[in-house]
């Protein structure tokens, strides 16, 4: 063995400080929600989920109707707008685009209050249907 992850080095140290929770060991839940869009206009945000606090962002998908020329979507929360998934065009029925930007996968709620999950019409109006799955860690 010649390295451990960042997270193994917690686990394996010495000091209860570094108790996981979520990170490791944590239970994986799964979110879904769907949505209509109906000439929804570059901005409208939409909720589509939530992380408590002491969750984890684990990985997320979104499948999609053809949303319409250029129509971009983009997830995130409200510290980060594209914290999941940058500014991406859903222009293809049937398409499902993951949502795992490297800064949103393992982001934690490390708040006392929890922190919704949205998704944003970037560019054009979008027309259609969408599915979002969300799947991520809970310490029980």
């Amino acid at each position: 063995m010649d390295a451990y992850g960042a997270n193994s080095t917690k686990f394996n140290a010495a000091s209860p400080a570094y108790y996981l929770g979520a990170e490791w060991g944590g239970k994986l839940r799964a979110m879904h929600d769907s949505y209509t869009f109906a000439s929804a206009i570059a901005g409208l945000t939409l909720q589509v989920g939530v992380l408590k606090p002491g969750e984890v962002y684990v990985d997320g998908f979104i499948k999609s109707a053809d949303l319409g020329s250029a129509t971009t979507l983009i997830m995130g929360e409200k510290g980060d707008t594209d914290r999941f998934l940058a500014a991406t065009v859903f222009t293809t029925a049937g398409q499902r685009t993951a949502c795992d930007k490297v800064e949103g996968l393992g982001f934690k709620n490390d708040t006392t209050a929890d922190i919704p999950i949205y998704i944003t019409v970037g560019v054009e109006t979008a027309n259609g249907a969408i599915e979002v799955v969300i799947f991520k860690a809970c310490p029980n």
